[in-house]
Formats: C-alpha cells, structure tokens, sequence
C-alpha cells in the first residue's frame, strides 16, 4: 500500500475552516512540493522554472520564430517579465532574436540547436519525475485535472 501524507501531517494542522478552505490550503502547498521538485531539475541545468518553460513554447514553434505576445498568451507563469527571460535564455546561448520580415523594430525569438540540445537533456528527468514522483493512475490524473479546472472556472 502506498503511503500517504495527509495535508494535517504535512503542515502540522488538523482543524480547517471548511472542506474547501482545506483543499485550497491543500492545492497551496501541493504547488509548493511540486515545485520544488522541478526547482531542483532546473537548477542542475543553470535554469528557472519560467526559462525551461519558455523554450519549451519556442521548441513547439520551432522552426518558426515567435513574437513576444504568441509566447506570453501560452506561458504558464503569465507575471514573468519576458524580456528579462530571454535576455537571460540569450546569455545562456539558448535562443536567438530574429528581425522580423516586415517590421524592422519588432524582433522574434526562436530557439537554437544549443536550446533544443539543452530540453533533450532535461525532458528523460522531467518525464521520470512525473511518471514516478506523482503516483496517480491515468484516471486519477484526468480526474484531478478535471477537478482543478472546475476550480479555477469558478
């Protein structure tokens, strides 16, 4: 049997408002857990959670560049300042700013075979920490899925 940590073990508390102020607290520091988990990839590879995930939305465009907006619309985290990021994916060898065709003053991004190289390194730890760290069934997976989103439409 597999063993599980109840959100009252974990933060030391047992008593809640309600069943919903304990599942918020509950998604709150389940964030927090996973978190830390991918910190810990990215780290070993000199990258923030924010990086990893825009030259993740660059690979999937690739190989077409991106302006800023079509990368922003898709990120994750949407408070990142994105100039920030690719300036610092930029130092890092992994992307590269592209005129665009028509506009000489926008630029695009697009990711570089050294990015591409770099998320073919992580991908294998990233598909392992799911598949071993999470221990949800299929079904339970789309279920919590199902039930985050009927959270956040709320």
């Amino acid at each position: 049997m597999d063993l599980v940590l109840k959100i009252e073990e974990e933060i030391k508390q047992d008593k809640f408002r309600s069943n919903a102020h304990k599942a918020l607290v509950n998604v709150m520091f389940t964030h927090a857990w996973i978190s830390d988990r991918f910190r810990e990839v990215f780290k070993n590879h000199q990258l923030t959670a924010q990086q990893y995930n825009v030259l993740r939305i660059l690979r999937g465009g690739f190989p077409e560049a991106m302006n800023p907006n079509q990368i922003k619309a898709v990120m994750i985290d949407k408070n990142p300042d994105l100039t920030r990021l690719c300036d610092r994916l930029l130092g890092l060898g992994y992307i590269e700013r592209c005129i665009h065709d028509t506009n000489k003053r926008k630029i695009n991004i697009r990711i570089n075979d050294k990015g591409l190289d770099i998320l073919t390194q992580i991908d294998p730890v990233m598909d392992a920490l799911q598949t071993n760290s999470f221990g949800l069934s299929e079904a339970e997976a789309a279920q919590l899925s199902d039930l985050l989103d009927k959270l956040r439409a709320s």
